[in-house]
C-alpha cells in the first residue's frame, strides 16, 4: 500500500529533527570548544551563520529528492490537489534566499537572547531553539517544493558538470569550517603574527586540518543518488553531467594509505608555508592562514567528494534508464 504524504513525512520528520539537532549541536559544540567555552557578542553572527548554512545544506537538494518521489509515485500526493504556487513563495524558497532570510531570523533571535541572558545561557538556548527554527523552516520549504515539482522542469541544464556542482558544495563546507574555527584566532595554542615557524604552531595546525577533514569526510557518508535522479527528472542535469572519475587510480587505493600520503604532504606543506610566512613577515588573519595551510586537505576533499558523487551519479543514471524502461 502506498503511504500518503502526511503519513510519510510524519515518519520522516522524526529522523529529520534528530539529524538537524545532531548537526547543529555538533557544529556549535566545536565552535564553543574553539572559543574556549565562551560566547562573546561579536560571535553572534558566527553562530547564526553556522545554523543558516545547516538549513541551506538541508534544502539544496530537497526539491530534487521530492521530484524523484513524485515521478516514481511511491507516495500518494493527493493532499496537494488544488494547492497553488505563488510568485513570492517561489522566490522566498530558493535555497540562497531562504538561507539569507534564516540568517536574519537567527541573528535577531540570538541577539535578543544575548541581551536578556548571560552569554553562556544565551548560547545554550540558541543551541536548543536554533535547530528547531531550522526544522520548522525546513517543513515549510519542503511543502512548497513538492508543489513546485510539477512546474520546475528546467528549460536548460542548470549544472553542466559534476565538477561545478562539487565546487559549490566544497565552498559552502569551507565557509562552515572557517566559521567554526574562527575563535581559534585568540587561542594560545596557535601562532600570533611573526611566530609562524614554531613546532607548536605546525603541529597544532596539522591536527586542526586533520580534524576538520575527518568531520567533512564523515558527512559525505550520505548518498546523493536520489538527489541526482531527481535532478535528471527535472532536467537540471543531463547524462553528460559526469563522464569520468578523476584520479580513479589513486582512489582505488585503501583509505588508510590515501590518508597517510595526505598526512605527509600536509606536513610538508604547512612547514613550507610557515617558512615563507616567517621570511616575508606575513601579517594575515588566522582564518586566511588556516585556509592556506588547509589547501592539500581541501584538494583531497574535493576529489574524494567528486569520486563518491560520480559513483552516485552512475547509480542514478542506472535507475533513470530502468525507470524509463519500466514506464514504457
Amino acid at each position: 500500500m502506498i503511504p500518503d504524504y502526511l503519513t510519510f513525512i510524519r515518519f520522516q520528520d522524526k529522523r529529520n529533527l534528530i539529524y538537524i539537532y545532531a548537526i547543529g549541536l555538533i557544529l556549535i559544540g566545536f565552535y564553543w570548544k574553539n572559543a574556549g567555552f565562551t560566547f562573546p557578542s561579536e560571535d553572534i553572527g558566527v553562530v547564526s551563520g553556522i545554523l543558516a548554512l545547516v538549513l541551506y545544506n538541508f534544502i539544496f537538494d530537497l526539491k530534487a529528492y521530492w521530484a524523484y518521489k513524485c515521478v516514481t509515485k511511491n507516495i500518494d500526493f493527493s493532499w496537494f490537489k488544488k494547492k497553488q504556487n505563488h510568485k513570492i513563495e517561489l522566490f522566498l524558497t530558493q535555497p540562497l534566499v531562504a538561507g539569507f532570510l534564516s540568517l536574519i531570523m537567527l541573528s535577531a533571535m540570538s541577539w535578543g537572547l544575548y541581551q536578556l541572558l548571560p552569554s553562556l545561557y544565551a548560547l545554550f538556548l540558541i543551541s536548543l531553539l536554533g535547530p528547531l527554527v531550522i526544522f520548522l523552516l525546513f517543513r515549510m520549504i519542503r511543502t512548497s517544493y513538492v508543489k513546485q515539482v510539477a512546474i520546475s522542469v528546467a528549460k536548460k541544464v542548470k549544472y553542466k558538470s559534476l565538477t561545478r556542482y562539487v565546487l559549490l558544495s566544497v565552498c559552502i563546507s569551507t565557509v562552515v569550517n572557517l566559521l567554526t574555527i574562527s575563535p581559534l584566532r585568540n587561542s594560545d595554542s596557535f601562532v600570533t603574527e611573526g611566530q609562524w615557524l614554531t613546532f607548536k604552531s605546525i603541529i597544532a595546525l596539522l591536527i586542526l586540518c586533520g580534524v576538520v577533514l575527518v568531520i567533512n569526510l564523515f558527512f559525505l557518508r550520505f548518498s546523493k543518488r536520489y538527489a541526482f535522479l531527481g535532478r535528471l527528472f527535472l532536467q537540471e542535469i543531463d547524462l553528460f553531467f559526469s563522464s569520468e572519475n578523476a584520479l580513479s587510480t589513486f582512489f582505488a587505493k585503501p583509505l588508510w594509505l590515501r590518508l597517510f600520503i595526505l598526512l605527509v604532504i600536509e606536513m610538508m606543506w604547512i612547514t613550507l608555508v610557515s617558512v615563507l610566512a616567517t621570511l616575508v613577515e606575513w601579517r594575515i588573519w588566522f582564518e586566511a592562514y588556516f585556509l592556506l595551510c588547509y589547501v592539500p586537505c581541501l584538494i583531497y576533499y574535493f576529489f574524494h567528494c567528486r569520486c563518491l558523487w560520480h559513483n552516485d551519479f552512475m547509480m542514478a543514471c542506472d535507475m533513470y534508464f530502468r525507470w524509463g524502461h519500466f514506464n514504457k
